[in-house]
């Protein structure tokens, strides 16, 4: 018997990076997966890894940030599968990286779109039938940007703390219903993200402040997901774990 035997969960963004890693991971545990990115390549990528190993797994490809699209979607894979028993919010953009004084209100409201409005409104979407059924999982990915912030990076560490702090009220608000709801806030992480950005210098110096010295793997965040959206961590609710190799020690 798989650790998910039964049961079916959304992860938003997961045609690639950490998405990805835990919908493998996940499948290997037993679970049936919904496949969610705005890059259908990724998606169906992600997607063919997860049938590979036996287990379903549908596509849907749609902005997170449109509110009627993730609408239908969650519709839509609750038809197809009959429910969502996990949530992961993983869905997310780099930051921006500038002074604030850079801060333009399009870099705003893409980082709060794509983070906040997404995560709120998949979830809303997804908490009726949650409810319904007295459980679920839900976990908000975050970052170490939103438990500590860093330097010229106001709207993504704005958005990240955003998630940190909703995640934390929805653990008291749907407790009643058996859903637990945590956070995952990854350090250092080598995803297409900070590689697209930086060049293998730059990452190998940035490696250089993190105590194991060296960048998390998407595979080392993705465990951490997969167990706080388990069986095991079923009287867990309202927490953040942070994989950050020592980067940050609180």
């Amino acid at each position: 018997m798989g650790q998910y035997d039964g049961k079916v969960a959304m992860i938003t963004g997961s045609g690639s990076g950490i998405g990805r890693a835990t919908a493998i991971i996940m499948a290997e545990r037993g679970a049936d997966l919904i496949i969610h990115d705005i890059n259908e390549k990724g998606a169906n990528e992600t997607a063919e890894k997860v049938k590979a190993l036996g287990r379903k797994a549908k596509v849907w490809v749609a902005d997170v940030s449109n509110v009627a699209a993730m609408k239908k979607v969650v519709a839509e894979a609750e038809k197809h599968y009959g429910k969502i028993d996990v949530l992961v919010n993983n869905a997310g953009v780099a930051s921006d990286r500038c002074p604030i004084e850079g801060v333009t209100e399009a870099m705003f409201e893409r980082s709060i779109g794509i983070h906040v409005r997404g995560t709120m409104f998949t979830t809303q979407a997804v908490i009726p039938g949650m409810k319904q059924r007295r459980y679920g999982k839900i976990v908000n990915i975050s970052s170490i940007q939103g438990t500590v912030g860093h330097t010229e990076g106001s709207t993504y560490n704005g958005a990240k703390g955003a998630l940190l702090a909703m995640a934390k009220g929805w653990a008291k608000e749907f407790a009643p219903w058996n859903i637990a709801v945590n956070v995952v806030a990854p350090g250092h992480c080598m995803t297409p993200m900070p590689m697209a950005k930086d060049s293998p210098e730059v990452l190998a110096e940035e490696a250089k402040t993190v105590p194991f010295k060296r960048y998390g793997q998407p595979e080392e965040m993705g465990y951490a997901i997969a167990y706080l959206c388990s069986s095991e961590a079923d009287f867990v609710t309202g927490q953040v774990i942070s994989p950050n190799g020592g980067y940050i020690i609180t």
